[in-house]
């Protein structure tokens, strides 16, 4: 699971040293290799490549008859792109990833529970900013939300 976040720099060649507490997260299943796309809010998607196959079975589910639907698998792939994790722990972030981020130098890797997100800082700050409803009252309609699924799934049994 990846938790936390780090603060890293992309060197001149576009590569990032991933952190030993992202890559300790990372299974050998992933085989080294790394998926990345565009994230929600801004930010880069980062999954290891076995993760990104079960978000790959998840989102077979879609309809591909409903328009929404489609539009958002075809932007979610059109971005994706895979990368190798380095014998020096680095990824080469492509300049089309690059642009998606808005990344700079300076960048935040931030643990997303079975992936990452890497944000440019200040693109994040504003992000956080804009949320104007207190952290209390979204954790409530969350857990309520989370309850509710959980009361209906096991009256499914």
């Amino acid at each position: 699971m990846f938790i936390g976040h780090s603060v890293c720099n992309l060197d001149a060649k576009s590569r990032l040293i991933l952190p030993a507490k992202f890559r300790k997260n990372i299974n050998p299943e992933a085989d080294n290799k790394l998926v990345l796309t565009k994230g929600m809010d801004g930010c880069v998607a980062v999954y290891p490549y076995d993760e990104w196959e079960r978000e790959n079975d998840r989102l077979a589910s879609l309809n591909k008859f409903n328009i929404e639907d489609r539009y958002f698998l075809r932007d979610f792939m059109f971005n994706a792109t895979e990368c190798e994790i380095d014998s020096q722990n680095r990824i080469l972030i492509p300049s089309s990833i690059i642009v998606i981020g808005g990344l700079k130098k300076e960048i935040l890797l931030t643990g997303a529970m079975k992936f990452m997100e890497i944000w440019d800082p200040e693109r994040k700050n504003i992000y956080d900013n804009s949320i104007q409803t207190p952290i209390e009252e979204i954790a409530e309609r969350v857990t309520e939300k989370n309850i509710s699924q959980q009361n209906k799934n096991s009256g499914d049994s």
